[in-house]
């Protein structure tokens, strides 16, 4: 803890980013030209992976679940507390995928080399990635990251879409320090994004850390999806919900739509990062013509 109190001297050591440059979209979206199979479900797994710091177990359990789409929350770009690994990409070469990747918040204080660090999203896919970009929402905790003198941050929450396999991803991390009145006005922004007639009769996951603070039944952020006809692709469960070590109601979740839900469920890896992975199989329903 004392450590971190001189991470405030960051800013006056580290180079400083713009919202813009810490948004800015990375990585190698079509190192691996590979199609998809028809009549195949496409498995889409997402997980806070706690920074990465724990890389190997991580590595090793997204190998164990070979699937097709992975969507990383709090993963690590050049930050000290990970080994200044580039973990989206360390991933994505380990497994032999493509990647993408958008920072979330310049981390003050955990540079070298002036290099700044990030973490942010992350989508990893067997296919080409298109049209990646950071959706940075309206609503904040400015104050909250900016000021806090343990883990002082610019930038802010966003959501990563992309297009993989024919189907629209969004992969969210939303706000922790809030409560769900708060969180709902930015899984809002995502639905009113993806309802623009451009993008709503694409085959959609919406994934990530939701961080939903309340019940599922009782909470605003689960509803307003729900209303709009987003389908829960884990379903009714019967084992236990729980998708982080600390929080008894599910703080994660896979939702779809203009999909079909083939099988979902929360695997227990230990060790490895305080959320575990969440896995589905979905089918696209609506047949859509990707832009080259």
């Amino acid at each position: 803890m004392l450590f971190d109190l001189f991470r405030l001297f960051g800013y006056a050591t580290d180079p400083l980013l713009g919202r813009e440059e810490v948004h800015a979209i990375i990585g190698e979206p079509s190192r691996i030209d590979q199609a998809p199979a028809p009549d195949r479900p496409l498995t889409v797994v997402t997980w806070n992976i706690a920074q990465g710091a724990r890389y190997e177990r991580v590595r090793d359990a997204l190998a164990l679940l070979n699937a097709d789409v992975y969507l990383l929350q709090e993963v690590d770009m050049d930050v000290r507390r990970s080994s200044y690994r580039q973990v989206a990409k360390d991933l994505a070469h380990d497994l032999g995928m493509n990647w993408v990747f958008a920072g979330e918040f310049q981390e003050i204080g955990q540079s070298r080399r002036n290099v700044p660090a990030l973490t942010g999203q992350a989508l990893l896919s067997r296919y080409p990635i298109l049209n990646a970009v950071a959706l940075p929402f309206e609503n904040q905790a400015t104050l909250r990251w900016r000021l806090d003198p343990f883990q002082p941050r610019r930038g802010g929450r966003m959501a990563l879409r992309a297009e993989s396999a024919g189907v629209l991803v969004y992969n969210a991390h939303i706000e922790s320090a809030k409560n769900d009145r708060f969180r709902h006005k930015q899984i809002h922004e995502l639905v009113v994004d993806h309802l623009d007639p451009e993008r709503a009769h694409w085959p959609v996951v919406f994934a990530g850390d939701f961080n939903t603070g309340m019940e599922p039944e009782e909470s605003p952020v689960i509803r307003c999806l729900t209303e709009e006809g987003f389908v829960d692709a884990l379903g009714a469960m019967t084992v236990s919900r729980q998708t982080s070590v600390r929080h008894d109601q599910p703080l994660d979740w896979i939702f779809i739509r203009n999909l079909a839900p083939r099988q979902g469920r929360v695997i227990n890896v230990p060790k490895a990062s305080d959320h575990f992975p969440l896995e589905a199989a979905v089918m696209i329903t609506s047949r859509i013509l990707v832009a080259e």
